[in-house]
Parts: structure tokens; C-alpha cells; sequence
């Protein structure tokens, strides 16, 4: 608070009340109203100005609070939203997990699930490693698939570990079979499917096909290298080529190998 008003307001009643003495009665009597008439402005005016620091400081206090608040709110917003995240992870992890025990269950072959490792970054998207080797039971050439469908085989073995070739790698083609026409042909992959990993060429397809876009594709079974009948893909485009002994096709993979966690391997 400010004394200084007060100090000169002692001052001047100091002084007042010496004159006072000095005066007659009805002298002193008018100086008196006259001093009166000089302290109320002066106290009312103080008073007035308390009040606006009284004011100030409350507002300085309630935007202190409310910067508090606010960083109260986003930390609570912050710790909700790590939250949400735990749990759409965990329920994704819950319903992957309900995926492959329904596809483990719902199949005659002998499976062993084994997690990706690795990749060889001079070969990315033709080739990964697993955790599973020769001390599990793999051997080279076994069929790996997902629930979605094929995904190649594998093409070296070690103790602890093993790389697989995916399909479009020159060591997994792959005989299909395409249906409904149930033509066959044989998948690899060439400069023109480099760009997009899940696109392959199908080749040995009869220049007079009955095989349209959207056709589904299944391993043909032939060689006995992969069961019959495992989803590979769906034809994306179909050329027919008159005068020439086959047709040009694609095929858009049925599964996206980037994506992949996890890998089944069908065992002897």
C-alpha cells in the first residue's frame, strides 16, 4: 500500500490542530467543515483506488488459476490419449491373436508360427528371416502363408533361424491355378512389378484365356512343392495376345509381406 497520501493527510491535521487552538470557537467551527470538505474527496478517492488494486490483483490470480488449469487439462488429455492407444493396441493384438488360433485350429496341416526377424535390406521385398530353424523342425522348401493366404517358401535353414523367399523372388515361382476357369500358370516378377511388392506377372497363360480381372488365385498343386488350393491373389489385368502362345496377366497379391509380424510354416 501506498502511505504516502497518509503521511501528508498527518501532516496537514497536525498543523490544522495547532491553528485550531489559536482560533475562537465559531472560527474553529468553520475551519473544521472547510477540512472536512478537503478529506472526504481525499479518502474517497484513496478508497477508489484500493479498490482497483484489490481488482487488479483478483484478476491476476484468477488468470494464474486459469493457466493452471488449462495445463491441469492437457495433461490429463495427454494421459488419455496414451491411454486410447494401449487399448486400440491391445485390442488389435487381442483380435491378430483370435485370427491365427481360428486359422490354426481350422486346418489339417501341422503349423509352427514364427515371428520375422529380419530382412535383407540388398533384397527387401523378395526375402525375410524367421526365428525358426532345422532345431524346430524346418526344412527348405516348406510352404509360409498367413491366414490371408500364401507367402512363399523357405528357401534356407540354419539351426535358429530361416530366410524365406516371397513369391516373386526367382527362387519361390510358384505354380496357380485360376479360377473358375481353373487355367494354370506361373508367377514371378520381372522390372515392370519392382515398384509395387504385391504385384507379380503371370505367365504361361493360354492366349485365348477365359481368365478376367478379379479372378481368384490358388496354388495349382503341381511339383507338390505347396498344397492345393491356398489363396494367392486376385488377377488384376488381363491382356489376351493374338498370333502369341500366352497371355499377359498381373496378379495383386493377397498378402502385403510389409506388413507382416508374424508367419505360419506348414511342417512335414
Amino acid at each position: 500500500m501506498n502511505l504516502r497520501p497518509y503521511v501528508y493527510a498527518a501532516g496537514f491535521v497536525l498543523g490544522l490542530a495547532t491553528v485550531l487552538l489559536a482560533l475562537s470557537p465559531r472560527s474553529a467551527g468553520q475551519v473544521k467543515l472547510a477540512a472536512g470538505s478537503f478529506f472526504v474527496p481525499l479518502y474517497s478517492a484513496e478508497a477508489g483506488l484500493q479498490r482497483v488494486r484489490n481488482y487488479a490483483a483478483d484478476k491476476t490470480a484468477s488468470r494464474e488459476e486459469l493457466l493452471k488449469q488449462n495445463q491441469r487439462l492437457a495433461l490429463t488429455n495427454e494421459v488419455l490419449r496414451i491411454q486410447i492407444q494401449q487399448l486400440r493396441a491391445t485390442a488389435e493384438e487381442n483380435k491378430t491373436l483370435r485370427v491365427q488360433v481360428a486359422f490354426a485350429a481350422t486346418n489339417q496341416w501341422k503349423l509352427r508360427l514364427g515371428q520375422i526377424i529380419g530382412r535383407d535390406p540388398a533384397n527387401w521385398w523378395r526375402t525375410l528371416q524367421i526365428n525358426l530353424g532345422s532345431q524346430h523342425g524346418v526344412r527348405e522348401g516348406l510352404p509360409v502363408l498367413t491366414p490371408d493366404g500364401l507367402v512363399g517358401r523357405v528357401h534356407e535353414v540354419h539351426p535358429g533361424r530361416s530366410r524365406v523367399a516371397l513369391i516373386g523372388d526367382p527362387a519361390c515361382r510358384l505354380s496357380i491355378n485360376v479360377q473358375p476357369s481353373r487355367e494354370n500358370g506361373i508367377l514371378t516378377a520381372d522390372g515392370a512389378t519392382v515398384f509395387d511388392h504385391t504385384i507379380v506377372n503371370l505367365q504361361f497363360l493360354p492366349a485365348h484365356t477365359e481368365a478376367r480381372a478379379g479372378d481368384p488365385i490358388v496354388t495349382s498343386g503341381l511339383g507338390r512343392l505347396f498344397p492345393r488350393g491356398i489363396p494367392v491373389g486376385k488377377l488384376l489385368s488381363v491382356e489376351p495376345a493374338p498370333g502369341a502362345l500366352n497371355s499377359r496377366a498381373r496378379v495383386k497379391l493377397a498378402v502385403d509381406s510389409s506388413r507382416l509380424n508374424e508367419v505360419w510354416i506348414i511342417l512335414p
